[in-house]
């Protein structure tokens, strides 16, 4: 069976794109939290990052999720470079780091309406104790216990963040491409879904489909894992923020926008989250089994 391949386009698009995104990623993370910052840096730092200023370069693929995880990294990053300058990541299998977000410390997605800047601003003006305290008790959690987790200086982690968002995107560049075939109709299947891997190429004989495609850009994806019952969680690999996937296993089916991807669970068979070793590339993979759990 033909396999999923990027295409050259779509790398060098991917290039583009996240060599711009990596580079305001350092100049805002030098300039310091937005606390520290002149009223017109700060409108400057958020017209950075908005889907509005790469729409020419996407062309109509949807990346409005990267550039709002890369505002929330900068944040994130500021506030480090205020306090200690270093960053916990995630060591990926090929050696590259990927950043822990903060809000999965503070509470994961009850904070995930809030920008990290209201909510280091509220921590500062209520929390219980000083931000710094807070930032070393983060930094100390996010060690604990968790095979694979480092902490690295901002700036090192700048250069896997770049890496690793030209990996993501030429995935999302190139799978959109495929998704709008798919969608087209041409092989209509697809909208039914199906309970196993697909059976026949994509249009043209380009790369397997997915076994279902949904508006937007949405490949159905089903994850299996070792342990019934759990809550899985998805993660973009080039920066860890958690959002719940779907439940129960095993397996459990959902939609993502095409991407590189880690996957995590926990339920009563497995109180604390526990991430999987693997990083997925959606496409080809639409059956991604974990391992670890």
């Amino acid at each position: 069976m033909p396999e999923f391949e990027l295409d050259q386009e779509s790398i060098s698009r991917a290039e583009k794109i996240s060599s711009q995104l990596a580079h305001e990623l350092r100049m805002v993370s030098e300039a310091g939290p937005p606390s520290d910052m002149r009223p017109e840096l700060f409108d400057v730092r958020r017209e950075f990052f908005s889907e509005q200023r790469y729409a020419d370069q996407a062309e109509g693929v949807p990346i409005n999720d990267v550039v709002t995880n890369v505002r929330q990294m900068a944040e994130e990053f500021a506030m480090a470079r205020r306090w200690d300058s270093v960053i916990p990541c995630l060591k990926l299998h090929d050696g590259d780091l990927a950043p822990i977000s903060m809000t999965d410390f503070i509470g994961g997605s009850q904070w995930s309406g809030y920008a990290s800047a209201e909510w280091i601003k509220f921590l500062e003006r209520y929390g219980p104790f000083p931000p710094d305290r807070f930032w070393h008790e983060f930094l100390r959690r996010s060690q604990q216990g968790e095979e694979g987790v480092v902490v690295a200086d901002f700036r090192e982690v700048a250069g896997s963040v770049e890496r690793n968002l030209t990996s993501f995107l030429s995935y999302r560049f190139a799978g959109m491409k495929s998704w709008r075939e798919w969608i087209q109709g041409i092989g209509g299947q697809l909208f039914r879904g199906s309970k196993g891997p697909p059976s026949s190429t994509g249009p043209g004989g380009s790369s397997p489909p997915p076994p279902a495609v949904g508006p937007g850009g949405g490949l159905q994806v089903q994850v299996s894992c070792l342990t019934p019952g759990l809550r899985i969680h998805v993660s973009p690999a080039y920066f860890i923020t958690w959002v719940v996937f779907g439940s129960p296993t095993t397996p459990v089916t959902s939609y993502v926008l095409p991407g590189r991807y880690v996957f995590s669970g926990d339920g009563p068979m497995l109180p604390k989250r526990t991430q999987d070793h693997g990083v997925f590339s959606i496409p080809p993979t639409y059956y991604p089994a974990l391992t670890r759990f």
